[in-house]
């Protein structure tokens, strides 16, 4: 990592640390976190106390036995770079004036993104001759916001005679619930072993339902292949994220590695659903509006309408500023916080850094690098 000096008078955590490029190049980056409070119908405030840069990703879930059901309940914040702003939520979604109620609509609004999903209490799939019933939920007053609570599952073999568990599990959530493997699904499997999980899934007469749903697209029994939905960062080892890696094969193996693949595409460093990816990047000031998601029922207000403005100086005695980008807008609806991310590759030659915080009005460009 290059020896650039850095004056931080943001008053807001930062850390300049060495990544890859694709290409293999290494490269540094420096990064900004900001916490704010959510203030209502106003600008988000900055936080007395600011929370510290995440070095990696914090799990949920039985990573280190069972990877596959593990979820990330918050990323981390040492990547490369995004090509846009991740809108990320976490904690809990609760009913309007905290009533108990069986189900409910979630709307978000952040800036150009639009989501809207449907959480409901527990409920419960029952098998019977004529097929699968589905339980009316149970009254709740939130709902967490976990992709466990979504569409999905994993199916392990019930009698393994490996260190590592033969398993089937949905592609887009293995973490989920409410699916069960069809018989294609099951191909993956050597005779003994699909014998057995023929055998496991054939006396399933219980399963838990997804309280997580698309409400044009509602589950009804295991037999569906949904998009799971949340808000939440998706691992990287799901579809349809894993597929923006690239092609790991034999010629990549023989030619390019350590490099990533030619076909890598800079997508897979975005955790957040497609669908919650603003691009062009987001500001910082743009309104805010969470319906079905706080005790208030509607909450209404606007990011903090703050960035970092950068001088840089070059080696040679030369100045100029930069913008770094927004890339990451995470709301955490139990702290009623909202930490954002800016971002910006420090190119060779600059031996000083100087930050400042300014109004986004102030800024001379929407967005540079």
């Amino acid at each position: 990592m290059s020896a650039v000096k850095l004056e931080n008078h943001t008053g807001l955590p930062h850390l300049l640390y060495e990544k890859t490029t694709p290409d293999g190049v290494p490269m540094d980056i420096l990064v900004i976190r900001g916490t704010f409070d959510f203030a209502p119908e106003q600008p988000m405030t900055l936080s007395e106390l600011q929370s510290e840069i995440v070095w990696g990703d914090r799990f949920g879930g039985p990573a280190a036995n069972f990877p596959l059901q593990a979820v990330i309940v918050e990323e981390g914040d040492l990547v490369l770079g995004k090509p846009g702003t991740d809108v990320l939520l976490q904690g809990s979604l609760r009913s309007p004036e905290g009533h108990w109620r069986p189900s409910w609509l979630a709307e978000v609004h952040v800036g150009p993104v639009r989501k809207t999903l449907r959480v409901c209490g527990p409920r419960t799939l029952t098998k019977g001759f004529l097929g699968w019933t589905l339980s009316e939920p149970e009254k709740v007053e939130k709902v967490a916001l976990s992709y466990r609570l979504a569409f999905g599952g994993c199916v392990y073999d019930p009698e393994p005679d490996l260190a590592q568990i033969p398993n089937v599990s949905y592609p887009n959530n293995p973490a989920g619930c409410g699916w069960l493997p069809n018989s294609i699904e099951l191909n993956i499997f050597e005779a003994s072993v699909r014998e057995r999980v023929e055998a496991q899934v054939a006396q399933i007469v219980t399963l838990p339902a997804p309280q997580i749903e698309d409400p044009l697209n509602p589950y009804s029994d295991p037999t569906q292949r949904l998009q799971p939905v949340g808000l939440t960062p998706i691992p990287r080892w799901w579809q349809p994220r894993s597929t923006f890696q690239g092609t790991l094969d034999a010629r990549w193996m023989a030619e390019r590695y350590p490099r990533l693949p030619e076909d890598f595409d800079p997508r897979f460093y975005q955790s957040a659903p497609t669908d919650q990816v603003a691009t062009p990047f987001l500001i910082g000031d743009e309104p805010v509006h969470l319906k079905g998601c706080l005790r208030e029922g509607e909450y209404r207000m606007r990011l903090p309408g703050v960035a970092p403005l950068l001088v840089c100086e070059s080696t040679d005695g030369q100045y100029h500023v930069s913008v770094p980008v927004l890339d990451t807008v995470r709301l955490d609806l139990d702290q009623r916080q909202a930490f954002l991310l800016w971002r910006l590759p420090v190119t060779a030659g600059i031996s000083k850094i100087t930050m400042a915080l300014v109004g986004t009005d102030a800024l001379p460009c929407k967005a540079s690098a």
